[in-house]
């Protein structure tokens, strides 16, 4: 009788041991691969975020993650291919703020809802533009007042590039061209890197980008940066004064990107995948690479990304308006 309750106990101490280990068993077990989303081209700043982010969480939301680059249709496409995986948190998507913020504004229809269709982790990077010009302006051009005299001299034939149509660096270089009437003409592309090629070629006078793209090339001579959008100088171009310090006030748009579950994931999901996003982005390695590269590493909670874009609905609203862009669907 002792032996059979010996062995009956030792029976049911094991099982005990067993479905105790079942769940930190799982909790270790990662998937084989996480992608992240991203709907611009490689080469420009979102593409260069996803990447490093991507080395970051390699062992940690999976044993690889993958960037998937998507561009097309101010993120749209990106949006949509990511929408089609389970939200598990293995399918992430870098978004820029104007795919919330921008988008309802200037597209008569989405196929998504910027508040419904995403779930907020973590802020990635915080990002001023620079307004910068190539070899079609004159050499002696070097703040923003001797550029506005010089376009109004050629009106109608100075043209300014940005990443895409309906993009924040759009309306920065549209609200600069109203303010001063410069009537400037806007060439669109496809990612930042083939607008600074046609800059620095001399088929665009000026463009309006991500300063952290612009400032390796400004160094190396191959444009000149007249200003910057921030609220004060950036630390990666203290000399760069802002529109503000020379006499242009109402310019001051500061960019961000963020990471979101597409679709609608569970709460354990999301609070899981957010704390492994957001100690990513803390990561020294993680900021440390942004720096070099002349970036901001910004990290949140899900309640302070939320917070932020229905902000910033709210604050692009009359720039977009007042610009009469409107997207084509």
């Amino acid at each position: 009788m002792n032996t059979i309750r010996r062995r009956e106990a030792l029976q049911w101490t094991m099982g005990a041991a067993c479905a105790l280990a079942l769940p930190a068993a799982r909790a270790q077990a990662q998937p084989e691969t996480a992608r992240i989303f991203v709907g611009f081209p490689p080469g420009g700043a979102p593409d260069f975020f996803a990447r490093r982010l991507a080395e970051e969480l390699n062992g940690k939301l999976a044993k690889t993650v993958l960037v998937e680059n998507k561009p097309g249709a101010g993120g749209r496409i990106a949006i949509d291919s990511s929408r089609q995986a389970p939200p598990d948190g293995t399918t992430l998507l870098l978004n820029p703020a104007g795919v919330l913020s921008i988008n309802p504004h200037s597209y008569r229809k989405l196929s998504y809802d910027p508040f419904k269709d995403f779930a907020p982790l973590s802020l990635a990077a915080t990002v001023d533009f620079g307004f910068g010009v190539g070899p079609a302006v004159p050499a002696n051009v070097s703040n923003v007042a001797e550029f506005a005299a010089w376009a109004k001299a050629n009106k109608g034939k100075v043209s300014y590039g940005s990443p895409a149509a309906g993009s924040p660096p759009h309306f920065v270089g549209d609200a600069l061209s109203r303010k001063l009437d410069l009537d400037m003409t806007h060439v669109p592309y496809r990612g930042g890197g083939a607008a600074l090629n046609d800059l620095m070629g001399g088929q665009i006078a000026a463009l309006v980008l991500t300063l952290g793209d612009m400032i390796t090339h400004a160094k190396a001579g191959r444009l000149r940066l007249l200003a910057s959008t921030g609220p004060a100088r950036s630390r990666f171009a203290p000399e760069l004064a802002t529109f503000e310090q020379q006499g242009m006030p109402g310019l001051e748009m500061r960019d961000w990107f963020g990471v979101y579950i597409p679709g609608a994931p569970p709460a354990e999901v999301v609070a899981r995948t957010a704390a492994i996003v957001r100690a990513a982005v803390a990561a020294p390695g993680y900021v440390e690479a942004l720096r070099i590269a002349n970036y901001e590493a910004a990290a949140s909670t899900p309640q302070e990304l939320e917070k932020l874009a229905r902000s910033d609905l709210d604050r692009w609203a009359p720039i977009v308006k007042a610009s009469g862009f409107q997207a084509d669907v």
